[in-house]
């Protein structure tokens, strides 16, 4: 089972594209952010879902209907999963888990660092359950809140960012709870990323 998530937020396409398939067989998915998609238009997820599964990290969080329009395109599109706030309430997280389809659909429930929505983290774990969410994005530089989400969310997968350059540890986080962790910045800023990234696969085999 390959665990990780390579986060590619980079701009140029040509880079995105080289970096998509140098890496594919040795990843469990691509998250995709705004950047890439506002440079290149929404396309680019179906050019690299030709590679890998694609996950959209656009963490909407807006009305019902504009939830469900982004949601929508993204699906069109080809993407494997989306990402995306829980905050808004009931309505909006429910938006976009009924015009996913069989796209994934992951409810941010904590952020890889200290925000409002801390403190209303339980009631957030709970609507997302309660709203048939896929999964959530839980933290895996904070791995005490990690622990915390997986103890409430037995059966949800749980993807997990803030690893490397947000201080994180991979098998912590994995510990704590995380079935997927989320790697970027280690990776693409390396001068040799294929090398990098088969170093991260590494270690966790290993554990």
């Amino acid at each position: 089972m390959n665990r990780i998530i390579f986060a590619l937020d980079v701009y140029d396409r040509e880079e995105a594209l080289n970096l998509s398939k140098e890496l594919s067989d040795n990843i469990f998915a691509i998250k995709v952010n705004w950047p890439l998609v506002m440079t290149n238009g929404i396309s680019i997820i179906n050019e690299i879902s030709r590679y890998s599964k694609v996950i959209c990290d656009f963490k909407i969080a807006d009305i019902d209907n504009t939830n469900r329009l982004i949601t929508e395109k993204a699906k069109e599109n080809g993407a494997w999963g989306i990402i995306t706030h829980s905050f808004t309430g009931k309505k909006s997280l429910n938006a976009v888990v009924s015009a996913a389809g069989n796209m994934k659909v992951f409810s941010v429930v904590a952020m890889s660092q200290e925000s409002f929505i801390d403190e209303h983290m339980d009631e957030l774990i709970k609507m997302s359950i309660d709203e048939n969410v896929y999964g959530l994005v839980a933290p895996g530089n904070r791995p005490e809140i990690l622990r915390r989400i997986r103890s409430m969310a037995t059966s949800l997968c749980i993807i997990s960012p803030g690893i490397g350059a947000q201080g994180g540890n991979i098998i912590d986080a994995i510990t704590a709870g995380a079935d997927y962790v989320i790697i970027g910045r280690s990776i693409y800023d390396d001068p040799q990323p294929i090398k990098r990234l088969n170093e991260i696969n590494k270690i966790l085999s290993d554990d």
